[in-house]
């Protein structure tokens, strides 16, 4: 389970969090949503160790991340930022085997298969569309074995079709992980999730 105990985070001139308390599941997908500037994507900073907390703390698997190294942290939480920057023209395929093998999840293949990954292997990263690049990057952070994946705006520059199929992914891959989405068209997509946090 992940637990966000109390945590507060202030930029220079906003507060963002006050003693603010959620639990996410080790199996399920929960789906985060708020305004903009609530605060959605520095908590998936705050989960993934990008950010610390100014006070609280957040516990995955009764580990308290602030002790824990990237290394460390990377076994047991994966996360797909909203926009992955992909400055070198390396292929789809390059960029795919930064996982190593040793670090690669069994349903890796699964992963490549439904995101339609396997059609771009060989093209430039640099050279997909938004929504390609988009992609790459969810199957990015989906391949590598982890207990949690945190998604920040996953769907955003997908049209339906692509929508479907990560969601169908996403609720297979929820049975034996837990998952954190921020989705801003949330009215589409809360059926599909098991729990839900409003910032």
């Amino acid at each position: 389970m992940i637990e966000i105990k109390q945590i507060s985070f202030s930029r220079p001139t906003k507060e963002i969090f006050t003693n603010f308390s959620a639990q996410i599941s080790p199996t399920g997908a929960t789906l985060l949503t708020g305004a903009n500037g609530s605060g959605k994507t520095t908590l998936i900073n705050l989960i993934g160790g990008v950010l610390k907390p100014h006070s609280g703390s957040i516990i995955i698997n009764g580990l308290d991340i602030k002790k824990l190294c990237a290394k460390e942290q990377a076994k047991i939480r994966s996360v797909a930022p909203q926009r992955r920057i992909f400055d070198l023209a390396f292929t789809v395929n390059e960029i795919l085997e930064i996982v190593p093998p040793s670090m690669s999840a069994l349903h890796a293949p699964d992963v490549l298969e439904a995101l339609e990954i396997r059609e771009l292997a060989d093209l430039k990263v640099t050279e997909l569309s938004l929504g390609q690049q988009q992609r790459v990057s969810v199957a990015l952070a989906l391949i590598q074995a982890a207990s949690y994946y945190l998604l920040d705006e996953p769907l955003s520059a997908q049209d339906a079709s692509h929508q479907d199929r990560t969601l169908d992914l996403l609720s297979m891959l929820a049975k034996e992980h837990g998952i954190l989405v921020v989705a801003h068209n949330s009215a589409a997509f809360k059926a599909r999730f098991d729990a839900h946090i409003s910032l």
